[in-house]
């Protein structure tokens, strides 16, 4: 593990996190003949894949996935990727278009394509985390690729909006003239995209998936009694953990940005799901020496020379090309067909209540925008300026 002021080693992991060149390894030939086709151009997913050399063959490979707003090497090559790097993992990070503000569904694509791109590439099964919408988009192409499923071993999910974001509630009060991103529809708590994939089966496969979440949370509520993070709720399933840091570390505060960036108890969480059988379990991790570091960070010194190193295409995508519509996305015709729609066309299945109530069994979004919401939503709103409308 990389420690404050030992530049020779940061330095080094830097070089190796700048030299992570796009995978061209065609995913085509992985498809099997149940799973969907590629709507988008196999280059375009090729070139938004960056991984380093696969030289651990001792550990699986791991994929990171982004949260909204950032691109996969701008949230993971001054934290994750530096930490994994230091501890013999391979990684990858993947970034879907437009900072994630565009249909979910599309997103899931290039998820899938690089989870089968790396099984291609090194002939292991993939480990695969995700912060936020990170959190997420993995799933729907684990639900919907069948030879995506096959290939990932274990999924952490941190922060992740899977019955709901209490941001995209906003949408109840009625849709701003310039319309709202698709992917805001998508994470209300009665959206289509929930619906279905949720519907049956939340873990699908024979993967190992745990879910970190934290009771400071400003975007992802409610926390209790419900856990709008958590996955197979109250199921008796060996292969889920649900993890609630407060649960862990009673006094910890952290936010939905650092639990997914910075926080060594989320990131110890992860690392333990991907190097012992099963999901995480906080039984292997020393909390009382993780609970009470004085920094609850990764490494800060490294991380600063790391973020710093980015240089000027740090926000070279930003602002993000955003196309505002009026209501969610169809939902594509293989989910209604594998949901049981029995049909192939793309069409709604029933859109997010004008009244704000929640579909039965699912948890509800509520609470006042914090902090850290009320920054997104000024973000959006300045963004929208530059937005499309369709």
């Amino acid at each position: 593990m990389a420690v404050a002021g030992d530049t020779p080693r940061v330095k080094s992991m830097l070089i190796a996190a700048a030299a992570a060149l796009p995978l061209l390894v065609p995913a085509t030939s992985a498809l099997a003949a149940d799973d969907p086709p590629w709507s988008v151009d196999e280059q375009a997913m090729s070139d938004a894949l960056a991984c380093t050399d696969f030289t651990h063959p001792e550990r699986e490979p791991v994929l990171l996935v982004h949260g909204t707003f950032t691109e996969g090497p701008e949230q993971y090559l001054w934290n994750y990727a530096l930490e994994l790097g230091a501890r013999g993992f391979d990684w990858c990070t993947i970034t879907y278009p437009n900072r994630g503000f565009g249909d979910l569904q599309l997103s899931g694509e290039y998820v899938a394509w690089a989870v089968l791109a790396i099984h291609g590439a090194t002939g292991r099964k993939v480990d695969v985390a995700g912060h936020s919408q990170g959190g997420l988009v993995p799933r729907w192409a684990i639900r919907w690729w069948p030879s995506a499923t096959a290939a990932v071993d274990d999924f952490v999910g941190v922060a992740s909006p899977n019955h709901g974001g209490e941001l995209a509630t906003l949408s109840d009060l009625g849709t701003p003239p310039t319309g709202l991103p698709p992917f805001v529809w998508q994470v209300h708590p009665d959206s289509n995209f929930l619906a279905v994939l949720n519907a049956d089966d939340e873990t699908p496969g024979d993967i190992d998936y745990t879910q970190v979440y934290t009771l400071t949370d400003e975007l992802i509520q409610p926390v209790v009694p419900v856990p709008t993070a958590a996955l197979d709720w109250q199921q008796d399933n060996a292969r889920v953990a649900n993890l609630l840091l407060q649960e862990l570390c009673p006094l910890r505060v952290v936010d939905h940005l650092t639990i997914g960036t910075t926080d060594r108890v989320a990131f110890e969480l992860v690392v333990d799901a991907f190097i012992h059988k099963g999901p995480a379990d906080p039984a292997r991790l020393d909390l009382d020496v993780t609970c009470n570091l004085p920094d609850q960070v990764l490494d800060p010194a490294a991380q600063l020379q790391a973020f710093f190193a980015l240089g000027p295409g740090f926000l070279a995508s930003f602002p993000p090309e955003l196309v505002l519509v009026d209501e969610e996305p169809p939902i594509r015709g293989y989910a209604l067909a594998g949901a049981g729609g029995g049909t192939t066309a793309e069409q709604p299945v029933s859109g997010p209540s004008p009244t704000g109530e929640t579909g039965e069994g699912l948890p509800a979004s509520g609470g006042g925008l914090a902090l850290g919401g009320l920054s997104m939503l000024a973000l959006l709103a300045a963004s929208f300026g530059s937005g499309r409308r369709t």
